[in-house]
């Protein structure tokens, strides 16, 4: 007789630990989390956007991906102009007025327009600064001064002078950037990269701030 109850026993459990083995099994089944699926970017922007420059019959020149100009201390390297456009060259009229020609088109689109500063020094420094705000070309004032202008807004045949960040409003649009030597403008030792932009998020952007789309225009500007 007490045979047979050990034997009882210890069918009872056998079963309960193969019951509480399928149980735990059935629970890391359950609790097993899918991975994360981060979608990737799509760039939807549609505006087109080029960098020009002045020419001699009050037009406006599209420019190449690079361009040699002589740097002086304290002197203008260059003013540049972004329109809403890719065509090579623009009858002269006033910026107000081509600026409105081309962003017509865009009515309907909320994109703003950015620009990014890029060069290096002697001692090894890379300035990599991007400017939503006049304030942001601050820290390399000593090496090259950049103004911002928006020249889509002024009134026509009214002087204006650079933006400052008091003046920034949803409506501005910095339009223009002019490059002026500073007054270590000697320890730049590679050429001035110049990006302007259009954006509408931060989804435009990589893990380190740098814009990521379609919407750009480049230019290199080599002292010489």
């Amino acid at each position: 007789m007490l045979k047979k109850v050990m034997l009882l026993m210890t069918a009872v459990l056998l079963c309960a630990c193969n019951g509480h083995k399928n149980e735990t099994i059935k629970e890391k089944t359950i609790d097993k989390e899918e991975p994360i699926v981060t979608p990737s970017y799509q760039d939807e922007n549609p505006v087109i956007v080029s960098l020009y420059v002045d020419n001699a019959s009050g037009g406006l020149d599209k420019i190449g991906s690079e361009m040699h100009e002589t740097w002086v201390s304290k002197r203008d390297i260059v003013v540049f102009g972004a329109v809403l456009t890719n065509e090579e060259s623009l009858e002269s009229d006033y910026f107000q007025n081509t600026w409105k020609k081309y962003a017509e088109k865009y009515k309907d689109n909320n994109y703003k327009v950015g620009w990014q500063v890029s060069f290096s020094l002697k001692d090894g420094t890379k300035i990599d600064q991007m400017i939503y705000k006049p304030s942001d070309v601050e820290d390399f004032y000593d090496y090259l001064e950049l103004y911002l202008y928006d020249s889509a807004n002024k009134p026509i045949g009214v002087w204006y002078s650079h933006l400052l960040d008091e003046e920034m409003t949803d409506e501005t649009i910095m339009t223009s950037l002019k490059l002026t030597a500073g007054s270590k403008y000697e320890e730049i030792t590679s050429p001035i990269e110049v990006k302007v932009f259009t954006y509408d998020g931060d989804d435009d952007f990589d893990e380190d701030g740098h814009y990521r789309g379609n919407s750009v225009s480049v230019c290199k500007v080599y002292n010489g």
